[in-house]
């Protein structure tokens, strides 16, 4: 379908499918200064089908490079999709670890009986050329007290030792991560469990990852039960802090905090760049949402990757703030005035100053942000059904004492990316306006500074 025949605006500043589907972001890396951002791709329907790795290459988040297909499920231990999985960079080039998915035929549950979950890895200079692929852990190498849900391994180097995480679920129906540890990236040795009972029946896309020296454990639990402030999506995506070193204990998880609390953010994944920054990416979409594929499937294609935030912690709060890459800046046009929002198709709404008293920001006639004093929450609806393509409703609780001090907007064609008190809450949800109708704005409420910027788009070239 060309893009004139559209009936829906495709993303500015979001990475998206050219056509087809795209997930998980896969193996985030920096190697000689280029940022590498694979993906899950089915380039062939944007409901998704054989499971392949995209990708997009860029030096400065800005302007991109799109290379097709990196990967393709090629021989019996991934026939059934390329699965998700990581980068690890050492020496100059890219070790790429993946989960090689097998769905035998026949009358199979598919949980202990009739998968194989391979981890494999390819290694490639540039993104573009890959390896020969390398078996390193099959089905019977996993602990005996596992369901056949093995997947999604993040490996990194610490003092010496190289160490790898796999998300899992056990027979017993609960979630948990894995730890091995290899010598030479190469033979891999089972450690022990990184566990907490009773916290869904299984752990997706797990992250061992360190901000500014402290460590978290990030994952994407399923089957949490819904509250009415949180894990109000189908499944949730957060992280754990520790109460000591989870590479010695797996029983040191503490409080699990949400990453986001808006319709559209799953599967995140960290790299620690060539600047020392840890960087987050993640899937704009949710598996098996309730409100069903998007609208944007009647333009061919479907979902897209958040904006790069770097991870800060924050010792008076005790969590990581989230804050866009700071070269999301350079996308900045010019400062406009709120009333010329409808000359726009893209901008970025700042706003601080508030007077604490109830205020709705209405977006396009059809998405509120309102804040009620009483109950000192946020509330996100869409009013508008076509708007948010059956997304309804998600709400927020502050703290006992908090009080919004800063929003900070990103509105592309198709998105809102909020960060609220400097990234200390984050919301994310995908829209659906039609072409050709303007960009609304309406704030009702004391907000005593508000700066708009129109924004301009990400260059993208195919190679």
């Amino acid at each position: 379908m060309s893009l004139n025949n559209k009936k829906y605006l495709t993303p500015r500043f979001h990475l998206f499918p050219q056509s087809g589907w795209l997930n998980d972001p896969n193996g985030l890396c920096q190697l000689d200064g280029i940022h590498h951002i694979f993906f899950q791709y089915s380039p062939d329907s944007p409901k998704g089908g054989e499971k392949d790795w995209g990708h997009y290459s860029t030096k400065d988040f800005i302007n991109y490079e799109f290379s097709g297909v990196f990967m393709k499920p090629d021989m019996p231990e991934d026939v059934s999709g390329v699965y998700s999985g990581c980068a690890y960079v050492e020496d100059g080039q890219m070790y790429i670890y993946y989960t090689g998915n097998v769905k035998h035929p026949g009358d199979y549950d598919y949980i202990l009986e009739g998968r194989e979950s391979n981890t494999i890895l390819v290694t490639s200079q540039d993104g573009i050329k890959a390896s020969e692929k390398k078996i390193l852990l099959r089905s019977q190498d996993y602990p005996d007290n596992l369901t056949l849900h093995v997947r999604d391994p993040k490996v990194w180097c610490q003092d010496g030792t190289y160490y790898m995480v796999l998300g899992t679920r056990k027979k017993n129906d609960e979630g948990c991560v894995i730890l091995f540890k290899s010598q030479d990236k190469i033979n891999w040795e089972f450690s022990h469990f990184i566990e907490k009972a009773d916290y869904g029946y299984m752990w997706e896309c797990p992250d061992l990852c360190y901000v500014d020296g402290k460590q978290f454990l990030s994952v994407s639990p399923q089957g949490l039960d819904a509250k009415e402030y949180s894990y109000q999506n189908m499944y949730q995506s957060g992280y754990f802090n520790t109460t000591s070193d989870l590479l010695a204990d797996g029983k040191a998880l503490g409080e699990f905090t949400e990453w986001d609390f808006g319709f559209d953010f799953y599967a995140p994944q960290t790299y620690v760049d060539e600047k020392g920054r840890t960087i987050l990416i993640a899937w704009m979409g949710m598996p098996d949402a309730e409100y069903g594929h998007d609208i944007s499937v009647e333009d061919g294609w479907q979902h897209m990757l958040s904006l790069p935030r770097e991870l800060v912690f924050d010792n008076k709060s005790g969590k990581i703030l989230q804050k866009p890459v700071a070269e999301i800046k350079y996308l900045r046009d010019k400062k406009i005035d709120i009333k010329d929002i409808a000359d726009v198709e893209t901008y970025e709404l700042d706003m601080s100053q508030f007077g604490q008293d109830d205020f709705t920001i209405q977006f396009n006639k059809g998405f509120d942000v309102k804040y009620n004093k009483l109950a000192n929450d946020l509330v996100f609806s869409f009013t508008d059904k076509e708007l948010g393509s059956n997304r309804t409703t998600r709400k927020l609780k502050l703290a006992n004492g908090e009080k919004i001090e800063s929003m900070k907007i990103f509105v592309d064609t198709c998105s809102i990316e909020i960060f609220i008190n400097d990234g200390l809450y984050t919301f994310t949800t995908k829209y659906f306006k039609a072409k050709d109708v303007e960009n609304t704005l309406s704030i009702d409420g004391r907000i005593d500074n508000i700066d708009v910027y129109s924004l301009k788009s990400f260059n993208v070239v195919s190679k």
